[in-house]
């Protein structure tokens, strides 16, 4: 299969609906975090804005976000900003129709003709329990073969205990993040700690071979301690004594871990956010670059980290899809971040650890 992603296309504005439609009414926040009412809400799909008679894309449109709109012109573009990040002055979108009667037009079809191409990534790939799921792994691999030499690649992993529960998915995610193949990882203080245990002591949860979940995290503490008296994880993996693993890989390859904190936590990295808004801010930071996604065993960093992602992204003069990955034994959680409206989620049903030797193993 030659690799191609779908190439967008814009609507044609010489439409007399278009053409005709007045600016978006533009209002004034007056104070931080508090929008006007009758607020446009953004949606998943590539939206316009029709600011100086002119029609501006969103270029990051996603859920649960105003669109704050700069009319300076000939300069004119869309923020797409979270409400508690609005700012006093910030001149917010405000309609709720979708027509263009407002000067506001969702467009579906951006990507619509590749899609006829069954060789082509596209939105709304259409799949079955009959599906060939091994089509979803070679597909895969060569995205990631595409990501990895592509300009604008960026990969985010979004991981869970299981990932580095066993010692063959360990060594291919480790493997995976040598290479090359990603530029930022998100996980919990656990995924992380769990990792680094078993490349200071070769344990996980405390036993040499693991069996099953149990309250054995003597070991797990102790490397947090240890991590902390070196006064970053970073330090800790420079010293040598951590032997192997996806954090040392990631320390090595300056791949950034973002540890988003739980209330579950009870001991934390010196790198773990407490703060839910910061940790927020920093997966943001990475998701606005990021143009694939996958996700591992995690469910609520998955739905977290996919209500934060656009469906499309605009990399230099290019409007692509960004594509997400979600990786369960449960079919449940894998259907989750499909659910939600993600136009290119796709959702594997396996063991998150054959998976990851799988990728390993082709790549």
């Amino acid at each position: 299969m030659t690799f191609k992603i779908a190439e967008f296309h814009h609507p044609d504005f010489d439409q007399e609906f278009l053409k005709n439609a007045p600016n978006a009414k533009l209002v004034e926040v007056v104070e931080d975090g508090l929008s006007p009412r009758n607020y446009h809400a953004l949606s998943i799909y590539p939206e316009y804005f029709k600011i100086n008679d002119k029609w501006v894309l969103a270029e990051q449109s996603r859920m649960d976000t105003v669109a704050v709109a700069h009319d300076e012109p000939g300069k004119e573009y869309i923020d797409v900003i979270e409400f508690r990040n609005l700012k006093k002055g910030d001149k917010v979108v405000v309609g709720r129709t979708e027509d263009a009667s407002e000067g506001i037009y969702v467009w579906t079809e951006g990507f619509q003709e590749a899609a006829v191409d069954a060789d082509t990534f596209a939105f709304r790939e259409g799949r079955s329990r009959e599906t060939a799921f091994s089509m979803d792994y070679d597909n895969l691999y060569e995205l990631l073969e595409h990501e990895r030499e592509a300009e604008h690649g960026y990969v985010t992993l979004i991981l869970g205990t299981a990932t580095v529960l066993d010692r063959d998915s360990r060594d291919a995610l480790a493997k995976i993040i040598n290479e090359g193949y990603v530029n930022a990882i998100f996980c919990g203080t656990e995924t992380a700690a769990f990792d680094l245990e078993q490349g200071l002591y070769d344990t996980t949860w405390g036993q040499e071979t693991f069996t099953q979940e149990q309250n054995t995290y003597h070991n797990m503490y102790a490397t947090i301690n240890r991590a902390r008296r070196y006064g970053s994880t970073k330090k800790l993996v420079e010293s040598g004594e951590v032997k192997d693993g996806f954090m040392k890989a990631a320390i090595e390859q300056d791949v950034p871990v973002v540890l988003a904190g739980t209330i579950r936590d009870r001991f934390g990295l010196p790198e773990s956010i407490d703060n839910v808004y910061d940790a927020q801010n920093e997966m943001r930071s990475h998701m606005r670059k990021t143009s694939t996604m996958i996700a591992m065993s995690a469910i609520l960093f998955t739905i977290a980290t996919g209500n934060m992602t656009p469906s499309y992204n605009r990399f230099g003069d290019t409007v692509r899809p960004v594509f997400l990955y979600t990786v369960d034994v449960q079919e449940f959680a894998v259907d989750k971040l499909a659910d939600r409206g993600s136009l290119t989620a796709v959702s594997i049903v396996t063991n998150v650890q054959d998976f990851l030797r799988n990728i390993g193993s082709a790549l």
